[in-house]
């Protein structure tokens, strides 16, 4: 649970945890989701606030969780799951971050300024990974 500025005894404390990137992990595998918890438990600047297993739990735990990334599965390069432009047109500020698990691609969905939604790939490892979820802090 994130603290509140001034309930941390630790001022530099305070700042780093509301500088966390909070992540929620949507996929149907328990594997899947375990991987990539190792991929990004030690980082300290990334909390991941839930994770669901089911497609249709997504939009109330993305409402429940509030978070700046969503990490769904890639099952097609270039195909999103179709729940992501629901997603970003009600919350325009997260990023979506769709990683292959048959594939080595990793994708990253934003809504533009102007109201369309956008896309930017790359190879996946777990560095490209990482550079998605600080993308999406952005």
């Amino acid at each position: 649970m994130r603290s509140g500025p001034g309930k941390n005894a630790n001022p530099e404390s305070d700042a780093l945890e509301q500088e966390k990137i909070r992540v929620l992990i949507a996929n149907s595998t328990r594997i899947w989701r375990d991987m990539l918890y190792a991929t990004i438990k030690e980082e300290p600047d990334i909390e991941v606030v839930g994770d669901v297993s089911e497609e249709n739990a997504i939009v109330p735990a993305t409402e429940r969780t509030n978070p700046d990334c969503l990490i769904v599965p890639l099952d097609e390069p270039g195909a999103a799951m179709p729940i992501c432009t629901e997603i970003l047109v009600k919350r325009p500020h997260l990023r979506i971050v769709a990683i292959g698990e048959g594939t080595d691609v990793v994708e990253i969905y934003w809504m533009s300024e102007r109201g369309d939604v956008r896309c930017t790939y790359t190879t996946a490892s777990r560095e490209a990974i990482l550079r998605a979820l600080h993308f999406s802090s952005c």
